[in-house]
């Protein structure tokens, strides 16, 4: 091979290793916009949920989960610029994705207490709520121990599932658990069950939206207030931090008084 050729084939090498490596900085340069990683804008982030609990979570005409809770993790992964699929899977499905590494958050109006916290973690509390008895005007129902004897109706792994079941037992025939509230709630209008539990909220919005006279919710004193949570797997103490540090974000900036305004009157 003549020098000249040799010097051209040289030539050729050292102009691609340059342009190759031109490439590669502008690929580096390129992983950065307004001060944040693609990598961590790229991040995905499974959130799994039970849409059984309007205004918390429902399924849309479309099919797709929306709700509270919704709105709420949404607006959690815009802070931290995670792009959030939210998928429902039944309440207890949704604990149980979490812990097996398949779903990275549940959100689900899921109450923070001490039995989950053995076994999960959770995100600072989101929501206060607390359990009131509906029952017919004139009943002799008037706190939570007199649902001894009688038929109640609640809805499937729910505070006010535990609250009858720590009263009248595990198993119970008395205890009549439902998908979702407002099929229990329709069970004592039709005079087949003489009581219902159920979170605040979810059972003021139903009573309203079914307008049906003759029926009244009773606060007991002696029920504890509840803090939801977002739930996580246990130990990923730095997925905790970045979803608390997010939560305290979007009270702050008002993005978490405009989501409560758009599905509660009044906080």
């Amino acid at each position: 091979m003549t020098t000249w050729k040799k010097a051209g084939i040289l030539f050729l090498i050292v102009v691609m290793g340059l342009m190759a490596a031109a490439c590669g900085n502008k690929a580096e340069t390129t992983t950065k916009t307004d001060g944040k990683s693609d990598t961590k804008a790229d991040k995905k982030i499974l959130a799994v949920t039970h849409a059984q609990f309007p205004p918390f979570e429902y399924m849309s005409a479309q099919g797709k989960p929306e709700g509270f809770d919704i709105d709420i993790i949404n607006a959690i992964g815009k802070e931290l610029g995670w792009q959030v699929e939210v998928q429902d899977t039944g309440f207890d499905g949704a604990l149980e994705q979490v812990k097996n590494g398949k779903a990275q958050v549940a959100i689900a109006a899921i109450t923070i207490d001490k039995k989950r916290q053995q076994s999960y973690a959770f995100s600072d509390p989101y929501f206060d709520a607390k359990q009131l008895i509906m029952v017919p005007k004139g009943s002799q129902i008037k706190t939570i121990q007199d649902i001894k004897g009688k038929k109640v109706a609640v809805q499937l792994s729910t505070t006010g599932a535990l609250l009858a079941e720590k009263i009248l037992g595990k198993g119970s025939k008395d205890i009549f658990q439902f998908e979702d509230l407002p099929s229990a709630m329709d069970e004592l209008y039709n005079k087949r069950v003489d009581v219902v539990i159920g979170d605040n909220v979810p059972m003021m919005e139903q009573m309203a939206k079914v307008s049906k006279p003759g029926f009244v919710t009773l606060d007991d004193p002696t029920i504890p207030k509840e803090s939801y949570g977002i739930l996580m797997q246990k130990g990923n103490d730095e997925m905790v931090k970045q979803v608390n540090d997010a939560l305290k974000k979007i009270k702050e900036n008002g993005t978490y008084d405009e989501i409560y305004k758009k599905y509660f009157s009044q906080k």
